[in-house]
């Protein structure tokens, strides 16, 4: 009974530590892509980037599934705002050809913007 238990907890280490090793893959792949997508022309993050869209703490503010809506979506979502963007994303957004991969890179880098 107890050789069960320690296999069963050293089975369930395992799979956490692969599930945050593949995360903190993802997250790194999105900081590069925020990056290479040169995100930084109309947002800004830790004092880098341009003024026009700061993400800092949009972790606290927004949540990943209406992240990923401004990723796909970016007019659906302009229409929530209640101002007129300097930069609407819905004209940027077609010239990146992010793919889904990409998207989920890009929100899971974002939440960590906390």
């Amino acid at each position: 009974m107890v050789r069960y238990l320690f296999m069963a907890l050293g089975l369930a280490v395992l799979l956490s530590t692969g599930v945050s090793a593949q995360d903190a893959k993802k997250i790194q792949t999105g900081k590069q892509l925020y990056g290479s997508k040169e995100c930084a022309k109309c947002h800004m993050i830790a004092g880098k980037g341009n003024k026009i869209g700061v993400l800092d703490h949009v972790a606290t503010k927004v949540s990943a599934d209406d992240m990923r809506k401004w990723l796909t979506a970016p007019l659906d979502m302009e229409k929530t705002l209640d101002h007129k963007p300097k930069v609407k994303m819905s004209s940027k957004i077609a010239q990146m050809k992010l793919t889904d991969a990409d998207v989920d890179a890009l929100v899971a880098y974002l939440m960590t913007l906390k």
